[in-house]
This record gives structure tokens, C-alpha cells and sequence, in this order.
């Protein structure tokens, strides 16, 4: 993104808070990790002359992308956002791509405390992002939200854990 490219935000009630957020992380966790372990019964009980690790590793991928990439980027969204009455979308407001929600999963998968931070996080952001979020360019809004207007797009500076980050964020027009 250009330094001078604008970005939809909304109104400060319209962002999900920490309780909403850690609802739907469970709630998708959890419907993930069942249908994978199901669907693994199933498939090592039908081919028993399989790897049993192999087919395990391959199963729990395919549904955790389907799951967290196709499912949570289509309308029809995942569990956790359903129930929290959530939706995510990208700065222009849209539906974020396969790329920016692959982000935000690789984000906490390969961060083991990245979800505890990701959560701190959200309390004290004005726009309600999780860390994830910022790297990915997106928000999650309750599913009525409407954009409040549009703003530029900055990119301050976070110290984190040692690390310097420069993230993405929408400044509100004054």
C-alpha cells in the first residue's frame, strides 16, 4: 500500500472486544480440532496401511485451511463468528483475501504466545485489531457494521517482545 492510500474504519462500538474475540477463538478451535480428529478416525480406520502420523498431519491441514482460509472468507463464516455476531473484512471494508487470512493464522500457529498477546493487544487498540490483524490488514466488526468514513493509512512503530514492527494502521480523517 501507498503511503497515501485510505482505508474504511468504523465507529469505536462497531470493533469486537476481548470477550467476544476469545469466543470465537475457542469456539473455532475447538470445531476445528473435532472435525479434524473425526475425520482422522475415519480416514486411519478406512486405510489402516497408511502412516497413521503422515495421514494425520495431512487431514488436520486440509481441514484447518478449509476451515479457518475458505469458511471464514466466504459469507457464510465460521461457528465462532456466527455466534459472536462477528464478520471480518479487510481495509476497504471487503472480505479479506486467502492471503491475509493465511497470515493471520500462520500469525498464531507458529507463535505459540502470539495468542496471548494478540489478546492483551486488543484491549488497548483503538481500532480493536489483534496484532494479526494489523499484520493482515483487517478488522473484526460486528456483522452490521458499516464503515464510519475512511482515513489515511499509517505505519507506526511497535516494540514487541524485541521485535520492531511496523504495522499497517487507519487513521481516522480529523
Amino acid at each position: 500500500m501507498s503511503a497515501d492510500a485510505s482505508a474504511v474504519y468504523y465507529r469505536p462500538e462497531d470493533y469486537l472486544g476481548v470477550r467476544k474475540r476469545l469466543l470465537i477463538d475457542f469456539v473455532d478451535a475447538g470445531v476445528a480440532a473435532g472435525a479434524s480428529w473425526m475425520i482422522t478416525v475415519v480416514v486411519v480406520v478406512i486405510s489402516p496401511s497408511y502412516n497413521t502420523v503422515l495421514m494425520s498431519m495431512i487431514v488436520w491441514t486440509a481441514v484447518w485451511l478449509a476451515y479457518f482460509l475458505v469458511l471464514k472468507g466466504s459469507r457464510f463464516r465460521t461457528l465462532g463468528y456466527v455466534l459472536a455476531g462477528a464478520r471480518i473484512v479487510n481495509f476497504s471494508g471487503e472480505r479479506p483475501s486467502r492471503l491475509a487470512l493465511l497470515g493471520r493464522l500462520a500469525f498464531l500457529v507458529f507463535g505459540p504466545t502470539n495468542f496471548v498477546i494478540d489478546l492483551l493487544w486488543v484491549s488497548s487498540d483503538p481500532c480493536g485489531q489483534a496484532l494479526r490483524d494489523k499484520f493482515a490488514h483487517t478488522f473484526v466488526v460486528r456483522k452490521d457494521a458499516v464503515p464510519a468514513g475512511t482515513g489515511r493509512i499509517g505505519y507506526p512503530t511497535y516494540m514487541v517482545f524485541g521485535w520492531t514492527l511496523m504495522l499497517a494502521e487507519v487513521r481516522p480523517a480529523p
